[in-house]
């Protein structure tokens, strides 16, 4: 029986090893057909790593977006009569400035909540896949939210450029301005949107452009400026102007002598001589289709003052050696206006301010279509009394502003010295924004 045994198992042995070396003559084909299965599997996997890698781009783009847009419309909440509807504009407009045109397009929604203090922003867009496409999947919708408001009282608005584009909306050359408690800003996008050169100095609380900043060698801010801000609406785009009515005084010449004036329509303009020393009764004085023109030696002097400026031609003219104190009203519907352009007023204007004694101005300085130019250059005005240095606050909003040919603008915040209010949406009445994680 053993021998038998033997022999069985050696014929088994043989049939086996056969069978070995006849799997072994036939592996490449094993492999090819293991490979087959798992090349999708293994596209997919990297498909899918590279299709949540831009996932992840996406939405961290995206939130980035939305961050920007929530702040945006907390800052246009907390300007005056700000309504739902601004604060939409102002979301739209921020992403509309950041969004590109190779990429897919952002859908955004912004709604208001705690009574109207927080400002919500839901952001969303369609990224394109990269392998899930290839295998008829959807492309991937990414939506993120943001939250913003408005909180404290710390950076009062003391200045503003309203023009959303040009080249040096706000520029000092060879000049300064001093706005060390409050906040500086800028709508243009240009990136020389804020310029300032010939050893000038920029000193603030904030400085905020929604452009660019840009400085020679020889000039500096302090401190550092922020760029790339959103824009932010006028604040005084709904206060009402006056109604004009007939013709007061036409083509006004006061050549000299004191004399006092009283409210009303001053059609052509008023013209302060070089040995006149004219004071305005308080109230409102439309200025219409002329200049306000004080003379080198004029004196030009008014408390609860506020000039409107309308027509053609209805622009500031203060020579260098002219003497002007000018205080806003404390009570009615121009509480702290000094000065109001007519919005429909032809664009660019200059309103030219030389004075070297004008220590009191004492109010807003409203031009939204005019350029307000303190100092004019290459005139070589020496050196005096600093605009505004006298005032508790003085506040500009204009379409562009220049300070130069060695002028010192002053913009003080002492709020509390005075029984004249700034407007709302500028001055104190203002909150900075904060992100609401």
């Amino acid at each position: 029986m053993a021998p038998g045994r033997t022999t069985l198992w050696r014929l088994a042995g043989r049939r086996w090893r056969a069978r070995l070396r006849a799997f072994a003559s036939d592996r490449a084909g094993n492999v090819v057909i293991l490979f087959s299965i798992a090349a999708p599997v293994l596209a997919l996997s990297a498909g899918a790593a590279i299709d949540y890698a831009r996932l992840s781009t996406s939405r961290a783009s995206l939130q980035t977006i939305a961050d920007g847009a929530a702040l945006a419309g907390a800052q246009a909440l907390r300007l005056a009569n700000a309504t739902s509807v601004t604060v939409d504009q102002a979301v739209a407009r921020f992403v509309a400035s950041r969004s590109n045109a190779n990429e897919p397009p952002i859908t955004v929604t912004s709604s208001l909540t705690a009574a109207n203090t927080m400002v919500n922003v839901q952001a969303s867009r369609t990224t394109p896949a990269v392998v899930n496409n290839a295998i008829g999947l959807l492309n991937m919708r990414v939506s993120v939210n943001a939250q913003a408001r408005a909180v404290g009282n710390t950076q009062p608005i003391c200045m503003i450029g309203l023009d959303p584009a040009r080249s040096k909306t706000l520029e000092v050359d060879l000049a300064r301005v001093q706005a060390t408690g409050c906040q500086v800003v800028s709508d243009s996008t240009a990136t020389d949107g804020v310029s300032i050169s010939g050893g000038a100095q920029m000193q603030y609380g904030r400085l905020c452009s929604a452009g660019g900043a840009q400085a020679d060698s020889t000039s500096g801010y302090a401190p550092s400026p922020q760029t790339d801000c959103p824009a932010i609406a006028d604040p005084l785009a709904t206060l009402p102007a006056p109604t004009v009515g007939a013709c007061m005084q036409t083509n006004l010449k006061i050549t000299s002598g004191s004399q006092s004036l009283t409210p009303g329509v001053y059609c052509g303009g008023i013209e302060v001589g070089s040995t006149a020393n004219v004071t305005l009764m308080a109230g409102t004085y439309i200025i219409k289709d002329g200049k306000l023109s004080i003379k080198a030696g004029g004196s030009l002097s008014g408390n609860g003052v506020t000039l409107f400026l309308t027509g053609a031609g209805a622009t500031i003219e203060v020579k260098a050696s002219a003497t002007v104190s000018l205080t806003a009203p404390s009570s009615g519907l121009y509480t702290g206006i000094l000065m109001f352009e007519d919005r429909t007023a032809p664009l660019g204007q200059a309103h030219q301010f030389e004075s070297r004694n004008a220590p009191n101005m004492l109010g807003t300085i409203y031009l939204s279509r005019g350029d307000l130019q303190v100092g004019v250059k290459g005139s070589g005005g020496g050196n005096g009394v600093a605009v505004g240095s006298t005032s508790a606050w003085t506040i500009v909003v204009a379409r562009t502003i220049s300070v130069t040919d060695n002028q010192v603008l002053q913009l003080n915040t002492n709020y509390g010295a005075t029984t004249v209010t700034p407007p709302s949406g500028v001055g104190p009445n203002v909150a900075s924004v904060q992100l609401v994680r």
